[in-house]
């Protein structure tokens, strides 16, 4: 697709490498560790494998096979030159989605903090333009504004250009609706910085409808979809609000469910809360999608949701990584280039190239 530019607003680091912890002084007991049980590569945080291997809401059987790539420079750079691809985001690998689940917060936030400075250092070191999504941890919001903060002012990362969250906490009482988020959510805003959101199956984060099931086409299913139900419920109703100028990203979780569900909350807030600004008014004003050329009524939901509201995400190097002329087929009627790019340049405004 050369004659096409693309900036791709979710790919991932590859950042269960035993290496790249011990680089930034970790331990082999402290940094995450890569295992092999039945048959299957995994990741081991404390005494947990990730993805799950087994039982309810567990994740891919393949563990860490599932990957196409490696996504290091080399691999990412063919990747990017076939598709077309100028510019990137990078978004959490496996450690990145999984370490919400450490209990300890000490070592929870370690590892956070571990996650975010080898984000930092990929970038800055690879001869491709890539950017990176700094790792929140709702759980811990003081402590990620002062850490997104560290790295925005006082270190100027360049290579900084949004915030991301997972859609659900280790439990219910994890919430993105919490007042205690609301400060975290301002600074994103005033930095001029997207909150992109991201799920992860088998991760042992609170996944309502996955953990009803033990079958991973059923998990991954509704582990995605079902985390960011939560999620938006969560934003387009918070008491709070969303602060004046925040620009919500929804990752990797299907489009065509938002229409119907933001028209269920809207039209259950306004008969029974009596709100003024409605859900539907609310994702029309902050959010963002990245839809899937294969997923069914997904252009009729781009028609509902508006082509204003539309990004390109290839989740390279997952199992399911989107192809770019699959994409372009699917959505260039619908989103043309022009306004792919002028809506880059609205929600990702720190993507290269996004605004010419």
């Amino acid at each position: 697709m050369p004659h096409i530019q693309l900036y791709d607003c979710d790919t991932h680091f590859t950042d269960h490498l035993p290496e790249l912890w011990s680089e930034i002084g970790f331990s082999p007991a402290e940094a995450p560790e890569v295992v092999t049980e039945a048959g299957s590569t995994r990741l081991r945080l404390g005494d947990r494998l990730f993805p799950r291997p087994s039982g309810p809401g567990h994740g891919n059987p393949k563990g860490l096979g599932h990957l196409i790539g490696p996504g290091e420079d080399e691999d990412r750079a063919v990747f990017m030159a076939k598709h077309g691809i100028a510019a990137a985001v990078l978004q959490p690998g496996f450690v990145g989605l999984s370490v919400q689940a450490v209990d300890d917060e000490t070592a929870r936030l370690r590892l956070f903090d571990g996650y975010n400075r080898l984000a930092s250092r990929s970038c800055a070191r690879s001869p491709l333009d890539l950017k990176w999504a700094f790792l929140a941890s709702v759980e811990d919001p003081r402590w990620s504004e002062e850490t997104l903060l560290r790295y925005a002012e006082r270190e100027r990362d360049e290579n900084l250009v949004a915030v991301v969250v997972r859609p659900t906490g280790r439990t219910p009482s994890v919430r993105l609706n919490s007042p205690a988020v609301t400060p975290l959510l301002r600074t994103v805003a005033r930095l001029g910085m997207p909150l992109f959101v991201h799920g992860g199956t088998g991760c042992f984060q609170w996944s309502p409808l996955a953990d009803a099931y033990d079958d991973y086409a059923m998990t991954h299913a509704f582990g995605h979809m079902g985390e960011h139900m939560v999620a938006l419920a969560d934003l387009v109703t918070r008491p709070d609000g969303l602060p004046d100028g925040l620009r919500v990203v929804m990752l990797e979780s299907g489009i065509a469910w938002i229409p119907s569900v933001l028209g269920r909350l809207t039209s259950h807030t306004k008969r029974l809360t009596g709100t003024v600004t409605t859900p539907t008014e609310v994702f029309r004003r902050h959010f963002a999608v990245v839809p899937e050329p294969d997923e069914e009524h997904v252009a009729w939901a781009v028609r509902q949701l508006g082509a204003g509201s539309v990004l390109f995400g290839s989740d390279y190097p997952h199992w399911d990584t989107v192809e770019a002329a699959g994409w372009l087929a699917g959505f260039s009627d619908l989103c043309p280039p022009e306004r792919l790019a002028a809506n880059t340049a609205r929600f990702v405004p720190g993507l290269s190239g996004a605004a010419s």
